[in-house]
Order: C-alpha cells, then sequence, then structure tokens
C-alpha cells in the first residue's frame, strides 16, 4: 500500500485508484482532482479538471495534497 492510499483511508475517502497507488482521481464539488505521486517518489503532484483554473500544484504529503485540491475544487470558479 503506497503513502497516497494511506491518506485517503485514513481521511475516509473514496476515489478511483490507479498505477498501483500511485495515482488518484477523486470527485470535488466542481470538477475532479487527480493527486498524483512524483516519480522520485518525493512528494505529491495535484490539479483539477477545470480549464480555466488548472494549476498543478506540488506538495510533500499526501495528506495535504489531498485536501488542498479538494478545497480548490470547492471554491468558485475564478470568471465566478
Amino acid at each position: 500500500m503506497t503513502r497516497l492510499v494511506d491518506a485517503l483511508r485514513a481521511l475516509q475517502m473514496a476515489g478511483e485508484i490507479a498505477h498501483g497507488g500511485r495515482w488518484a482521481e477523486l470527485r470535488g464539488e466542481r470538477h475532479s482532482v487527480y493527486v498524483v505521486e512524483a516519480a522520485s517518489g518525493g512528494g505529491y503532484f495535484t490539479w483539477g479538471d477545470d480549464p480555466e483554473a488548472c494549476v498543478v500544484q506540488f506538495y510533500r504529503d499526501p495528506t495535504e495534497a489531498i485536501r488542498a485540491g479538494l478545497a480548490r475544487a470547492a471554491a468558485p470558479a475564478p470568471h465566478e
């Protein structure tokens, strides 16, 4: 089990898990959120499906990446 899967379980969140637990797709309020373990294993990238606010961000901790990605998916769209 990966740290990403452990974090999802600790937060009691369900999502689509892929690539041996190194990739997760979660459903946010406005769009999907993706959290991916960096190839070096030293952190996690997160981004969302909103084409107007698609920002890739890096986090060292999977729980922080999940929470930040879902918070961005809950915020009003930039054009609203």
